[in-house]
Formats: C-alpha cells, structure tokens, sequence
C-alpha cells in the first residue's frame, strides 16, 4: 500500500514539476523588461484566500478557483455564486465577481475582476495644486473550464479579457491562465500548478504594456482533529515576472464546520507579511473576512467575501 501511494505521488509530482519547469523557462525567455502593467493581476482574489497569505494555489476549492487554480473546477460539487469587495490601500478599491457551475463534463466559470484608483492628481507642469483629479480603471473578464483527466488530476484553462484607461487613454487584450490540481485518493494531500498572464495589451497611448506573467505552485494538507473540527495548512511558491521568488503560507482551523480562523504570512515584500481573518458558514451560505495591516503608513486592507451554494 505504501510503495503504491509513493508511486502514485511521485508521478504526480513528476507531472507537476514539468509543467512548472517548462513555465519557468518560458518565463525566462521573455526577458525582463523592467516593470509590467495590470498591476491588480498580481492581487490575490477572495478574503479566505487574503487571510491564508495568498497561500490558496492548491486550496482552492470555491467559486475563487476561477482565480487561483482552473482546474479546481472539476472538483465542485455544486454551483455556486461568490462576490469580493476589497477596501485597498490609498483608497484603491476591488469588486470580484464568480459563477461556477458543473457542465460539459467537467466545470465552467464566469469571472469579472474589476479594479478602480481614484484621486489621481492631474498636472501638465510643477504646481502646487493639480488641474484635477482623475481616476483609472482595470477590468478582466474570464471564461473557465475544467475536466478532470483521471480520477485524481484536473486540468484547466481560464480565457481572459483585460481592460485599462487611465484619464482618457485605454488599452484592451487577451490573456490566459492554466492550470493542474491533483487530489490524493489515499492522503490529505493537493497539489497544483498555475501559469497565469500569459498573453498581449494594446499600447497605452505610446507606451507598451507587458502582462504580469506569474507562476504559481502549492500544496495543502487538511487534517481531521477529530471532533473539534479540520485543520488546512498551505504553502505557496511564486514567480512574477519582474519580481523575485516569494512564499505565501497560510493555516485555517474549521471549528465544527462553521467558524473558521486563518492566518497567513507572505515572504519578499517591505510593506507587508501578517494576515488573518475568519469565516462563518451557515447551511448554503458563507461569509469571510481577511485583513492586511501594511507598513510604511500605506493603511490597512479589508476584503469582505460572500458566497451562495445553488
């Protein structure tokens, strides 16, 4: 029994670690570039997932996982609806929204990721007040499916449209994400791997924008504690294209399948690295909240998450 499930693990680990090599190097190809646009396609989704440290890759197994991971998809057992609002630094602010649902053998999803800065100081030359203030805008909508490809592993692919203007400029493109999620039959254990951003934006006014491309890979291990509830531990490497390795971890302890407590810490960044948060689940319906305290005066980040099952 031992060596079978040694077996079975180290060839899913062979799988996923192809997929994530061969994303890496694909990476490396494009070069550096400096800097990309669509900077809230690197924002995590969802305030479970913001509680946990973004540490959510093989997590994921909500409406979210049109984010996180595709191939979760495949995993859901019923529809459901699910919407995010997230009070950001500086006064920046999020909405996401999710339908997913089981159809043509596998799942599919609708997502939209919207995002919106507003009090942008407008100057044509030095001055000590602005013309005006003005605002900037980012949107993605996205079209998921899933199948799974044996009864542990699943693959999907998330078809993206993106969207920006800043004052009266805009730029339109298409991008997709891409995913494998594998499910032990024998221990609590999940595995993934996502490429996300991988596509092309119009120029904005003259300027060229490059896509945020980001790899991500997680495993998870949930363990019963008996009658006191579930116990989820996560952890997270990923690669964003012009930034340097990170590690997201994340814990969520289920109290009688109804109140949840998380915590998660993220490596490579000077602003932040605590997050914490709770949920609360009531038949078909589920509330969470995750908090990001940030350094440097940035604020602090609220994110208030609903979810239906249909």
């Amino acid at each position: 029994m031992g060596v079978r499930i040694l077996t079975k693990l180290g060839f899913t680990t062979t799988v996923l670690g192809f997929l994530l090599t061969s994303a890496i190097a694909g990476w490396a190809q494009t070069g550096d570039g400096g800097g990309t646009g669509l900077a809230f396609l690197k924002v995590g989704v969802g305030a479970r997932a913001s509680a946990m440290g973004e540490a959510y890759t093989a997590v994921s197994d909500d409406a979210t996982a049109t984010f996180w991971n595709p191939a979760a998809l495949a995993l859901l057992e019923q529809p459901q609806v699910a919407f995010t609002h997230t009070e950001w630094i500086q006064d920046i602010t999020a909405e996401y929204f999710a339908f997913v649902s089981q159809a043509f053998g596998g799942g599919i999803g609708l997502s939209i990721n919207a995002n919106d800065i507003g009090g942008i100081e407008r100057r044509v030359k030095p001055s000590a007040e602005p013309l005006a203030t003005v605002g900037a805008n980012d949107v993605s909508v996205g079209v998921s499916f899933a199948r799974k490809l044996s009864p542990h592993l699943a693959a999907g692919v998330t078809l993206k449209y993106l969207y920006e203007k800043i004052f009266i400029e805009s730029s339109s493109g298409y991008a997709f994400d891409a995913g494998l999620s594998y499910r032990s039959g024998n221990l609590p254990v999940r595995l993934a791997v996502v490429l996300q951003n991988v596509g092309s934006m119009g120029n904005l006014r003259n300027e060229a924008i490059e896509l945020p491309l980001t790899v991500r890979g997680g495993i998870a291990y949930q363990h019963a504690l008996s009658s006191l509830g579930t116990l989820v531990l996560a952890a997270d490497a990923v690669k964003v294209k012009e930034s340097d390795l990170r590690g997201n971890f994340g814990a969520e302890l289920w109290l009688k399948s109804r109140l949840a407590v998380r915590l998660g810490y993220q490596t490579g960044f000077d602003d932040r690295a605590l997050n914490g948060g709770f949920g609360l689940q009531f038949a078909r319906y589920h509330f969470d909240y995750g908090f990001t305290p940030f350094d440097s005066n940035f604020g602090d980040t609220h994110r208030i998450s609903f979810r239906l099952d249909l």
